[in-house]
């Protein structure tokens, strides 16, 4: 199982690699003994990003980090070659606030991620497989490192149109992104439907909790939460978005033309009703791409385990102006298990102002005619009354 707990301040999360390699300057420490309590935990100076330890069987290591930019967000993870790692974030008084397991579907290594809180500080436990309430519940044993990122929420800027929507450059070049984004080629499994290049995101690895990808596409906050209890037959008490990944273009867009890309939604979850993953696009309004239970769901040839397919979003702009075309997928109600969306192709259509210039021509060549055929018939006339 992926992600234990959750909570609402965001304590599930996720940013592209790209923003996070502008954080600040790595600084290591080693893990001091005893920090095996919350109340015993090894405090750490505000320069601090890696902490290598060794976690030993029954052993539960303590960590706090102070001094923090408030609001800002933070990924906060652990690599080991040795041990199957558990990772838990606390409050300020020790309460755990979210556990993570696996950080995806194809990973045992754990992650988190969420909102620095008022007080610029955050704590975490480090642990061993299951021990879901930090007490030490667990047989690993070998070293590990900690990593903790912090960063701004990302801000796009505007594009004259469109840009890059084959992801052709290889990157994620006049995109902004927010969560587990990933270029991929043909040998993922599936093929792209323009050039050789597509976008993949994912709900597994880095993502962000629900509120955090409605702040970032500009959404009403709960929006999500909302378009998942429509899509939801059985729409129990509770139901919210968990944690997902977003990429947003903001352009300038005239009105007439046609914005269009194509989707393809990946799956990992059963077709049960209470765990109804979904795809989704935001531009003027947020609606839904497609779902777990959506009927054309197939079996899949790249790492998922079901997909829709390739099928094309369409839509008018209706007044010229400046457009937020937001993208993203999400967990619906548990984060234990991973789905996906690969996006490419997309563009804007441009209908011809020659439609209009062609009508008001073909007005004035009628015209132009009914003049000419006006005058053949009056000097007919004439031609008659001589005679």
């Amino acid at each position: 199982m992926k992600a234990l707990s959750a909570l609402a301040f965001s304590t599930a999360w996720s940013i592209s690699l790209s923003y996070i390699a502008t954080i600040q300057p790595v600084f290591a420490a080693l893990e001091n003994e005893p920090n095996n309590s919350f109340n015993t935990r090894q405090f750490l100076p505000s320069s601090t990003t890696t902490v290598n330890g060794q976690l030993e069987s029954g052993d539960v290591d303590f960590f706090g980090f102070s001094n923090l930019d408030t609001g800002s967000l933070f990924t906060a993870d652990i690599n080991s070659k040795t041990i199957d790692p558990l990772l838990g974030l606390l409050d300020d008084s020790g309460n755990i606030q979210a556990i993570n397991d696996n950080k995806s579907d194809n990973s045992v290594l754990s992650l988190l991620s969420g909102k620095v809180p008022a007080s610029g500080s955050l704590n975490f436990a480090v642990s061993g497989l299951r021990d879901i309430n930090l007490i030490g519940d667990h047989l690993e044993s070998g070293s590990y490192t900690l990593s903790l990122n912090t960063f701004n929420l990302p801000k796009a800027s505007t594009n004259p149109t469109i840009l890059n929507g084959g992801f052709e450059t290889g990157n994620f070049s006049d995109w902004t992104t927010l969560g587990e984004t990933t270029i991929e080629t043909k040998t993922f499994g599936s093929n792209p439907t323009e050039g050789n290049y597509q976008a993949l995101l994912s709900t597994g690895n880095k993502t962000f909790y629900s509120s955090i990808i409605e702040e970032f596409l500009g959404l009403e906050a709960g929006s999500l939460d909302n378009l998942g209890k429509s899509l939801d037959p059985f729409p129990f008490p509770g139901g919210q978005a968990t944690q997902g990944s977003a990429i947003q273009q903001i352009f300038t867009g005239k009105a007439g033309d046609i914005l269009t890309f194509d989707w393809n939604f990946l799956s990992n979850e059963e077709q049960f009703p209470s765990l109804n993953d979904f795809a989704f696009v935001s531009i003027s309004s947020l609606s839904d791409l497609a779902d777990v239970l959506s009927p054309t769901v197939i079996s899949s040839t790249t790492d998922f385990f079901k997909e829709t397919g390739f099928n094309t979003f369409s839509f008018k702009i209706p007044t010229t102006g400046i457009y937020s075309l937001g993208i993203g997928v999400t967990d619906w109600r548990d984060s234990g298990t991973d789905s996906g969306l690969l996006i490419d192709n997309v563009k804007i259509v441009s209908v011809p102002e020659s439609n209009y210039g062609l009508s008001l021509l073909g007005f004035g060549v009628l015209g132009l005619i009914l003049r000419l055929k006006s005058k053949q018939q009056n000097k007919v006339k004439s031609i008659s009354v001589h005679r």
